[in-house]
């Protein structure tokens, strides 16, 4: 029988109340898979098929247009906002080739004067293409929605953990949340090349919506390679190292990567928490034998990441370099 991800219903979480059964059974299936996976496919979020489906042809709009517009506004060292070309990034080691997608960076929107924007130059306004159709309001909505998920989700966590969720959320003032727009052209069967490379993520939690093309691959602690099946109603939920972090170990981040040998184009377009510049991250709780990370700065993490891939550039940090 083939492994699949584990499938959670959260509609009890979003009601948020946390005293009731059908929470609590939610929240520790929930974490159940996070723990023994870091992966999860949730339903009941309550993110409306019309706000996705706007988003979703955005994300069709965006790569609907000529390349020549698209490239007035590439993403440049120290922003990482705008317009990534095909196979631009590389992974942190600086070895292997380059992945194959192209992409739109967007971050937490945020005024250039914004006394943040002094203390942490990674924060500031977004760029967006340079078209007629209007894709920040659909994307912003989806963001919001989003953002709305992952705040009871960390509610939910925090509680089967005995964590403070008041102090986690408020780390996530001022975040420095992202998302990526993502465009996968197919490639070859035999191709020696990814979509996107093995990895893990560095940020809190990371949320996708349903993909109706596929070849989103998660390890499993046994090392096999499975689908990320999800149902068209549903979403991909994913632990990034910080949350690992500040779990002591007991949720974890887990490699995956992406292959697309359909023939056609993957079009994505994963959110990705992240709490403010100024956080530094290390174990609420007492960490599982074995666990032995260092704390971590965010906002020192997430410049140290988005630098080191960049085509000539290799990140100092030896933890990025490992090859899942």
């Amino acid at each position: 029988m083939d492994k699949r991800l584990s499938i959670v219903d959260i509609a009890p979480l979003i009601k948020n109340d946390s005293q009731s059964l059908e929470f609590q059974n939610s929240a520790e299936l929930l974490y159940g898979a996070l723990h023994e996976v870091g992966f999860a496919i949730i339903v009941g979020h309550q993110v409306s098929a019309k706000t996705t489906a706007a988003m979703r042809k955005a994300v069709a709009t965006v790569f609907d247009t000529p390349r020549e517009v698209l490239m007035q506004d590439m993403v440049v060292k120290g922003n990482y906002r705008g317009f990534v070309p095909l196979g631009f990034f590389t992974p942190n080691s600086g070895k292997g080739n380059a992945d194959q997608y192209e992409a739109w960076k967007l971050h937490n929107e945020t005024d250039s004067e914004s006394e943040v924007c002094k203390e942490c130059n990674l924060y500031g306004p977004n760029k967006w293409p340079d078209i007629a159709q209007d894709i920040k309001t659909p994307v912003m909505n989806y963001w919001r929605e989003l953002t709305r998920v992952s705040e009871h989700l960390i509610i939910a966590l925090c509680k089967v953990l005995n964590i403070d969720e008041k102090f986690i959320l408020s780390c996530m003032t001022n975040p420095l949340t992202n998302m990526t727009l993502l465009n996968y052209p197919p490639t070859p069967p035999q191709s020696d090349t990814w979509g996107q490379h093995p990895h893990k993520d560095f940020n809190l939690l990371t949320l996708l919506a349903h993909d109706p093309v596929g070849g989103l691959e998660v390890r499993t602690r046994d090392e096999e390679w499975i689908q990320a099946d999800c149902p068209t109603d549903a979403m991909v939920l994913n632990v990034g190292d910080m949350l690992e972090l500040w779990s002591g170990g007991r949720l974890i981040s887990t490699p995956h990567r992406v292959t697309n040998r359909s023939g056609k184009s993957r079009q994505s377009f994963p959110y990705f928490s992240k709490p403010r510049w100024d956080v530094v991250i290390e174990p609420l709780l007492s960490p599982l034998p074995e666990f032995d990370r260092a704390p971590l700065h965010v906002g020192t993490s997430a410049a140290n990441i988005w630098y080191s891939n960049w085509p000539d550039s290799v990140s100092p940090d030896s933890t990025q370099h490992t090859n899942y």
